[in-house]
Order: structure tokens, then sequence, then C-alpha cells
């Protein structure tokens, strides 16, 4: 029975149950910061295990799931993986543990058609009833049913001692046994043994608790049931290999390896590169780059170490990509859709660890350059900082003879690892802890504005409140409550406002969605103000407007980057408040200058077109079918809100929009960056913002030149001149002509003089550095003629008034040439500024006088530090009235040091 039948028949199963099948969520949850990445088939159903948003009482899902906690066992153990695939079953209030045992056993022994004499169960020691069906309903024999305690049999494990408070309860684990020949062969044997005899395949996991503060383990009227099937486990038990490795999910992916690779690797490391690979294909296609941060650091680290473990000298991973999603893209179409996406950005990456190794190699040599011992910090350094696998660490300390200080190391990496766990583990008291709103009411909704209502709730922190005074900050229900208002969503601000009576300001910060309520967090600017206190509504239309441009903006961007780049554009993410927009976008390379003013040419065409924006209810199938485009991972409902922009763009979108693209009046690309491999960020302006920053940007750019030319006059042609003037002065509008003459003739201009002046001044500056240098060198003649000896030294000791660090720079370097052996040392500056340099020939270093030494004894006179070399060591301070006495110190260090 290979994987995907083996997928189907689970949700044809509790389909025929009564269960809805449920896609599975994305490996990176939107709207759940507890969590990094999605770690459970439970995770999705948060809400409903809460009792919120029951449209269903009972599903099932088969879920993907990316765990790290086991990260260093991935490769050898026979189930170990990052990414994983979890079958699951869930009742929210519906049945409970008679019907889920019955069902899983019935799933085991008659779809799958395992020998029930192979079956093994644990159940929690206290749970009688779990016992009681096991035994007398289920008929499985008291020998093969053991009782274990809260660590291995409760959810969360340990709770009745530990906690978390909240729900909880007891779970019973279903085991595969591969028979005595397999572990350790020990005649008392058991699931509890980790020899490798049984696997768990299936545990069920019965919410029927609440852990109270004081401890105390009570009842809950309504219980619910999660259960977790890993997909990989069974379909290992059902092909009967003994390692999850040698199924069809991860065969076709070895083989691949052993083709790309020219070098024989050992079976672990074959296993490894395949498990990572898996998780680096899936993670990029729902959204997520390398980087240093968050999702993308797992991301970047699992490619790093499966690049490493390969010994490639050429990037390699990225030809395994097609095979992993031929074989799972008839249950994820989505990797298909990706392919050449998720290639590009793991090839790019293969490529940054290797200049990563051609970096981080050099550290390393450097740390050990002077000690037998690899320290536990440095270590960490290299593996945190610079992207160097451990084993790459080990094996150059092998070769070389050098120490490694692995505890200290390890217990680095285990602060780490706790921070990673509390990420991507399931935030227990977070998950089910009550909404501070569950008590909140839940008044009617009005579409008009201003409006007339009563503060309906108030909530400061954590408690409920009848007041709130001056300068304090409240969440807030009004009764009514208002249509008119946005809450935040979807990249969008919410709207903002006032709530106003007689000698009262509430000033509306922020509007967000709580459980089908509207909630404004408020400050109080003036007065105070009680529960059910009547005051009036009023929202910010100017602020509304102008999101309004901004978010009907970035459609029209998204459309532009998609005819000039290439459909491959997606968007990755977006914000938009009434200041300025952000979207983020799939695209392999930097954007030309060529293509910037193309795509802002076209959205600025269309708003010069004045299309109507049209807003639609449809139902999510009518919408596909027009080719809307969807935010990929949204969650969207059997309706959907579509956009519509003439032929240019049609969007699933919820937020609020301009009526006419006129409104917008004009866009202006600011800035484009990387945000992550394979993700490309542009900012950008509307209107009257717009019109400012192109003004701005002119008068920063003279300003420049000006301040760089002096006296002289600027170089630009007249008619640039001549924009200039009527762009600073109000007497041209900027519209999309005026913009196009920025881009294309005015900062060009700009640039060119500033670079122009630059050069010049550069130019200017080595010149009068000469000067200056040349006048200097009949008073340098006579100090190298008359060097005074101190301790067997010649020394060589000048100050040259108001002299920089160039010129003093070049004035010990003439000197050198000067002497055969001897220690140099020049003071200059000005009133504002001192230098110090000191010198020190070859032979005398031999001998120890370390020109480092005497600026390390001096520094400190002038106010400031320094550093250097042996042979040549500065510095620089602001305290010029030290520099005399700072020479003389010199002169004693050298004396005190002498020739050994």
């Amino acid at each position: 029975m290979d994987s995907n039948e083996i997928r189907e028949k689970f949700l044809a199963f509790f389909k025929d149950k009564g269960h809805t099948i449920v896609e599975s969520d994305l490996l990176v949850p939107r709207d759940d910061p507890t969590l990094l990445f999605t770690g459970a088939g439970m995770n999705q159903f948060k809400e409903q295990f809460m009792g919120k948003n029951i449209t269903y009482k009972r599903a099932v899902s088969s879920q993907k799931c990316l765990r790290t906690g086991d990260l260093e066992n991935v490769g050898k153990t026979p189930r170990h993986h990052t990414f994983f695939e979890m079958l699951g079953n869930f009742s929210f209030g519906d049945y409970f543990k008679k019907e889920a045992i019955a069902w899983a056993w019935e799933f085991m022994t008659k779809a799958m058609s395992v020998a029930p004499e192979r079956l093994w169960i644990s159940v929690y020691k206290d749970d009688e009833e779990s016992y009681d069906i096991w035994l007398n309903d289920i008929k499985v024999h008291t020998d093969r049913i053991v009782k274990l305690g809260p660590k291995d049999n409760f959810w969360p494990g340990d709770a009745p001692a530990k906690g978390p408070n909240g729900p909880c309860g007891p779970c019973s684990e279903i085991f595969y046994d591969w028979g005595k020949d397999v572990g350790c062969g020990n005649e008392g044997c058991g699931p509890e043994c980790d020899c490798g005899r049984f696997v768990e395949v299936w545990n069920l996991v019965f919410t029927e608790f609440e852990r109270k503060p004081d401890g105390n383990l009570e009842p809950l009227p309504n219980k619910n049931i999660d259960t977790g099937m890993g997909l990989e486990r069974m379909v290992s038990v059902m092909q009967d290999v003994r390692t999850n490795f040698d199924t069809d999910l991860f065969l076709p992916i070895r083989e691949a390896i052993k083709k790309e690779l020219t070098r024989d690797l050992g079976f672990s490391d074959i296993c490894l590169i395949a498990d990572h690979i898996r998780s680096a294909v899936f993670t990029i296609t729902d959204g997520v780059s390398p980087s240093n941060e968050k999702q993308g650091y797992v991301v970047r680290k699992l490619i790093r170490r499966a690049y490493s473990r390969s010994r490639a000298e050429e990037p390699f991973l990225c030809n395994l990509v097609p095979k992993v999603v031929e074989l799972m893209m008839s249950v994820y179409p989505e990797l298909e859709e990706k392919r050449e996406h998720v290639s590009a950005i793991v090839k790019e990456e293969e490529k940054r660890f290797a200049d990563t190794l051609n970096a981080a190699m050099p550290v390393m040599e450097d740390m050990i350059s002077s000690s037998k011992l690899l320290k536990g910090d440095q270590i960490f350094k290299l593996v945190d900082t610079y992207g160097l696998p451990l084993d790459v660490i080990t094996e150059e300390a092998e070769k070389r003879g050098i120490s490694l200080e692995l505890d200290k190391f390890k217990e680095l990496m285990a602060g780490r690892k706790e921070q990673s766990r509390k990420g991507s583990d399931i935030a227990n008291d977070f998950i089910f802890r009550p909404s501070r709103f569950d008590d909140a009411p839940r008044p009617d909704y009005s579409e008009d504005l201003p409006l007339e209502v009563k503060l309906e709730f108030i909530l400061k922190g954590d408690k409920v409140s009848s007041e709130i005074t001056e300068g304090e900050h409240a969440e807030i229900i009004t009764s009514p409550q208002s249509s008119e208002f946005y809450a935040e969503s979807g990249g969008q601000v919410g709207d903002t406002g006032s709530l106003i009576k007689d000698g009262g300001i509430l000033e509306i910060i922020n509007t967000f969605a709580v459980d089908g309520r509207k909630v404004f967090y408020v400050e109080v600017k003036r007065g105070s103000f009680k529960l059910r206190e009547a005051v009036t509504l009023e929202v910010d239309i100017e602020k509304k407007n102008r999101t309004k441009k901004n978010h009907t903006a970035t459609h029209l961007l998204q459309a532009a980057l998609r005819g000039v780049l290439g459909e491959h554009v997606k968007q990755s993410g977006s914000f938009v408040d009434d200041k300025r927009l952000r979207f983020d976008f799939t695209h392999m390379k930097k954007l030309s200058d060529r293509e910037l003013v193309k795509i802002e040419s076209l959205v600025n065409d269309w708003i010069i077109e004045g299309i109507d924006v049209v807003c639609e209810t449809k139902t999510i199938k009518e919408a596909q079918e027009e080719g809307a485009l969807s935010f990929f991972g949204e969650k969207y409902g059997d309706t959907v809100r579509v956009v519509k922009i003439r032929d240019r763009s049609k969007e699933f979108c919820g937020g609020t929009h301009v009526n006419n693209t006129g409104d917008i009046e004009i866009v202006k690309i600011v800035s484009e960056s990387s945000v992550a491999s394979g993700i490309r960020r542009i900012e950008a302006l509307t209107s009257a913002r717009a019109k400012e920053w192109v003004k701005e940007t002119i008068l920063v750019l003279l300003n420049e030149c000006k301040a760089l030319s002096g006296k002289e006059n600027l170089v630009l042609d007249a008619k640039v001149e001549q924009y200039i003037d009527k762009i600073i002065s109000g007497k041209i509008e900027i519209d999309k002509n005026v913009m196009s003459y920025f881009e294309e003739k005015i900062k060009p201009a700009l640039l060119k003089e500033r670079e122009r002046l630059e050069k010049t001044n550069k130019k200017q500056r080595k010149q009068k550095e000469t000067d200056v240098f040349t006048r200097t060198t009949i008073k340098l003649d006579k100090a190298a003629a008359s060097p005074v000896v101190l301790g067997g030294v010649n020394f060589i000791s000048e100050v040259l008034e108001g002299v920089g660090a160039g010129v003093l720079k070049k004035a010990s370097g003439y000197l050198e040439k000067k002497i055969t052996s001897g220690v140099i040392l020049l003071g200059g500056g000005d009133k504002d500024k001192t230098f110090v340099i000191c010198v020190v020939t070859p032979d005398l270093i031999d001998k120890g006088i370390d020109a480092r030494e005497v600026i390390n004894g001096i520094a400190g006179m002038i106010g400031g530090g320094g550093g250097g070399k042996p042979s040549f060591a500065q510095a620089g301070g602001k305290k010029p009235e030290g520099l005399e006495k700072a020479m003389e110190e010199a002169r004693n260090i050298i004396e005190a040091k002498g020739i050994k």
C-alpha cells in the first residue's frame, strides 16, 4: 500500500464517520504568534478547541508539520524527521473516548488490515475508563495494555503536577510491535522501552479536564478529542520496512541524491539530506525564505546542514526539488506551481553557503592560530553567526589536533534550542487561555457616521473596568458598533478616530476585530469616561481616505510587477497605512532602474485612465474561475470579496479601496530591496506624500551639491535648472510627466554634479595635503639627521602643527625611509582633533619594541583610543592640550623599554 493510498484511506474513513475533511494549514500559521511552525494537526483548530467558530463538530486532516527539537537525531534514527505529515481526527464537544478508541482500532485492523496481535496499547495509569474500553469493548488482551505515568500518557506531559493551567487530559497510544527479534530482546520489553521494537503510530488525546491554579483537575463541560498519527510511521508499518527512509516517501529522493553526488555517502547522511530537502521545499513553498531570523533561520540551517553533509563542491540540492515535487504534488498542487521558484531559492542559498565557508574558515583559522583549544563561545559563534556546521568544525579540528570545548558549546546551543522549542512547540497556557473578551457583549452594527453610541465594555489591561480617566489606555466596545470602521487585517492598519462628549475626548489609536466584535484601542486625552456613558463616534476620514489610496495602489503595483517581470510574481506580504505602502513579492533578482521606471509608469498610466474600482462578493469557486488572485495560505470562507480594476487587476481582498484609480493621483516608488532569498520589497508613496518626496529629494541633492561647491556655480543643464526652480517653488504640478522627468533628467543630473564636486574636492584636499607635506620635509629631514638615543634606541619625535592623519602617515613613511633603525613618533592635528602615529622598524620589533604598546600608553592623554600592529599604530583624540604630555610619555616608555 503506497503512502498516497494510506492518506486517502484515513481521510475517507473518518469522512464516512461524519467528519469534515479540512485542508492542511500552512507550515507557518498566519494568525498564531505563539507558533514558529505548525507542529501538530490540532494547531489550526485552536479556536474550535476553545469553543469558538464551530461550524463543524468533527474534523479530519492530513497536516503538514515541522519540528526542530530533535534535529540532531535526524538520519541517525529510523523515525526522526523535521518535516512530516500528521493524520488526525478531532471532536469538538461531540464524541469522546469510546468512539475515538473504537474507530482507531477499526481503522488499524480493518481499513489497514494490521494484525491485532501486532498492536499494543498504552493508557494513563489513572484512566480506568480508557483501560476498560480497550480491555472489554475492543477485547485487547491485558498483556498488551500497559499503564504509564503522566510524563508519557498525559497531555501536556506531566500537566497534573507541573501544569500549565488550562484544558488537559490523559492520552492513549497505539504501538506496532516489530517482533521479539527486534530491539533489546529482553523478556519484559514493552512500549515504554526505547530499543526500537515498538513504534508509536497513533496518539489519542482525551481533553476532559481543566487544571486549576491550585493543581486540581476539574471536569470540562465539553470534552474534546485530538488524535495524531505520523503518516511516515504508518507507511513504514504498511510497507514492512524498519525505517521511514525506506518507504516510498523517501526512497526516490535517496536515489536522486546518489545520482547527484560523485562521492559515496553513508546511509545516515543520505537520510539527513532527504529529510532536509523535503523540509526546505515545503517551507519555501509556504512563503518562508532563508534568512537569519525566526522561520527563515531554520530553513537556512536545514539547507546548509544538508549541503555540508554532502561534501559537495557545487550546488546540488536545487536539483532534488523536482523529485520532491513529483512525489508530493498530487496532494499539494502548490508545489508544482512554485517549483522553479523554490529551486532558484535553494540554489541561491547553496551559493551563499559556499561563500560563508570561504568567510568562516579564515575566522576559524584566526581562532586556532594561537591556541590548541577552540572555546565553547568560539564554536557557538562559528555555528550560530557564521552558519558553519559543527561537523565541519569537528572535522577540521581533528585534522589539526585542536581540542573542542563542547560542554560550553552545548550549553549555549541548548539555550538556542530552547528558544526554538518555545517558538515551534505549543504554548499551552496561551492556546486555551480564555479570551479577555469572552464575556463582552456583541452589539448590533450601524452604517452611520458620526454615530451616537454608548461605552458598552471597557477593558484596562486584563481587567474589566467601569471607568477610565485622563492619560489611561483601554480597549473599548461600543453599542451600537460601526461597520464603517475598518479593523486591522490583511496588512492594512485599522481605522482611527475619536469618541467625544462635552469636556472629554477619547482618541481611537487602532481598531481590531475579536471574535466578531470591533474593539477600539483608545487613550483618554481629556476628561474621564464611565461605562454605558453616551458619546459621539467619529472616524478620521482624511486618514482613512489616504489609506484607501495606498491599498488600491498595492493592487495596481502587483499587476504592474506581473506585467513587467512575469506571472511568477506573487504577493508575499504587505503593509498599508495612511503614510505609505510596502509590498513584498517573489522574485529572484534585484530590479533594474529601467524595470522600476517601467513599473511605476504603468501604475501611473492606470491612475490617469481613471478606472472604476469594483468590489463584489462571489463564491470562492466563481472567483477562482475568473482568475482572481488570492494571497497563498490565507484562509477564505465559502464566499469572498473580489476587488476588480477592469482587466488590470482582480484580487481577493477585504480591505478598503478608492472608487476610481484617479483618486490615487500619483504613485512614487521610493525603494526596492531584498527581504530574504527570493523575496523583494518595494516601498511607495501616493498622492501628496509622493509629490512631497520628489520635492524633498531634489532639495536634499541640491543642498548637498551647494555645500560641496562653495562659491562655485553648479554645472546643470538650463532646462533642468528651470524644472528644479518650478518644482521647488510650486509653480508646476507634480504629475506623471514631471515624475518621469525627475527620474530621467533631474535626479541623474544632480547625482552626476554631486559626484563631480566630490571628485574635485578630493583632488583639492589631496593637493593641499601634498603642499603641507612638502613644507614639512625640511623639518623632517632635520629630525632624521639627529635622532635622540633612548635606552639604545634611536627616537625621532616631532609635532607637526595643523596637519591631519593623512599627512602624518605620509610623513612617517618618509622618515622610515630615512633611517635604518629607530622609533618614529609624530603628533599633529588642530583645535578640534589630535592625532599621534608611532612607527617601529623591523629590527626593533624583534627586540621587543611594539608600536601598539607606545600608542596604548599615551592615547588616553589626548582623550581617545588607538590600535594597530607592532610596526605601525595610531590614535586620535579630542584633547589637543594633552599632546605635549603624550609625546613626553612616549619618550619615557621607549627609554624604559630599551633594547633587550
